[in-house]
């Protein structure tokens, strides 16, 4: 009897055996989880939350990027998150330049660069997202913009909320 011919008696009688490889699988299953986490980490809401946040809204279709984020509140003034200063401190000086948040803007940017170096498809192109309360004065606007510009942030986006037409 032939190999070929027991092989085929075996898968009739229903004896033959398999083995699942699972290696394969797995490897499919990690790239699948890992492409989906990076598309929704890069397709998640790029604006966070504050309470005494009020955005001024716009009928744009565009989408938000995910960037370096400045809060501007009525009272304070954040980094990704972090408070930088208070906005009454920085509207009692005549200077553009806001010392407190160039220092951690130039830190960004140099980490920016850093990963830039590791990721050459992704170069650091200094684009940063105001999200500056509807009430603050234009004056406190300009004074984070002019910094932002004055630490190597010159792509910048102004922060709105969406607003339907209909």
């Amino acid at each position: 009897m032939t190999s070929g011919h027991r092989l085929s008696a075996r898968r009739a009688s229903g004896t033959a055996s398999t083995f699942l490889t699972l290696t394969s699988l797995v490897d499919l299953f990690t790239n699948l989880v890992l492409f989906l986490l990076y598309n929704f980490s890069a397709e998640g809401s790029t604006i966070p939350s504050a309470e005494r946040l009020k955005l001024p809204e716009s009928v744009t279709q565009q989408r938000a990027e995910t960037t370096v984020t400045i809060m501007v509140t009525q009272a304070d003034i954040f980094l990704g998150g972090k408070r930088i200063t208070d906005t009454d401190s920085v509207m009692k000086t005549d200077e553009l330049l806001i010392p407190d948040l160039k220092k951690e803007l130039d830190f960004e940017a140099k980490r920016g660069r850093y990963f830039a170096t590791l990721t050459p498809d992704k170069p650091f192109e200094g684009r940063i997202t105001i999200l500056g309360d509807k009430h603050i004065p234009f004056r406190l606007l300009e004074k984070v913009m002019f910094t932002c510009s004055q630490a190597e942030f010159g792509q910048i986006d102004l922060g709105v909320l969406h607003k339907d037409l209909a």
